[in-house]
């Protein structure tokens, strides 16, 4: 019925987005198949809950992180230590991820400053559109008062 799903860890975390005829595909590929009999979803939601313990070698503390590898997303410095450990088990994509979120670690102050000033011109920018250039309404209409609505209310019952 779906063609996306989305899986949210603890915390509101990503585990998983994309489409559905590939979800199998993906947690098999990380060690979670779906045991004979078990509705797919629920099982990875009661493994995302904890309810379930995955196989050896995966938690799911470590399945954002795992997605975040999957896709090439720089892993944040607060959950370096999943990565560490998933690294343990395989060193490909791993290591190039946690090289990714050292580099952000690493980021000089003037890249912060730059990036805080294009954001901050960029709100000023939005409000000021959203200021001036917001329609206004040209029908010309006005809107009864509560006591003509009231009294325009009473003569329809009034005729019945």
């Amino acid at each position: 019925m779906f063609d996306d799903i989305i899986f949210l860890a603890k915390g509101g975390l990503t585990a998983y987005h994309g489409p559905v005829k590939k979800v199998e595909e993906y947690f098999a590929g990380i060690g979670i198949p779906v045991p004979d009999r078990v509705n797919p979803p629920d099982h990875f939601i009661d493994i995302l809950e904890g309810l379930v313990k995955p196989n050896e070698g995966v938690t799911y503390q470590q399945l954002p992180v795992r997605w975040m590898i999957h896709n090439g997303y720089p892993v944040p410095p607060d959950m370096l230590h999943y990565a560490n450990e998933i690294s343990a088990s395989s060193s490909s994509n791993v290591n190039h991820a946690i090289k990714g979120a050292d580099d952000a670690a690493d980021q000089s102050f003037a890249d912060e400053f730059w990036e805080d000033m294009k954001s901050n011109v960029q709100l000023h920018k939005d409000h000021i559109e959203a200021t001036f250039l917001s329609t206004k309404d040209l029908s010309g209409r006005r809107t009864p008062g509560v006591g003509r609505q009231y009294r325009y209310y009473l003569g329809r019952y009034e005729i019945l």
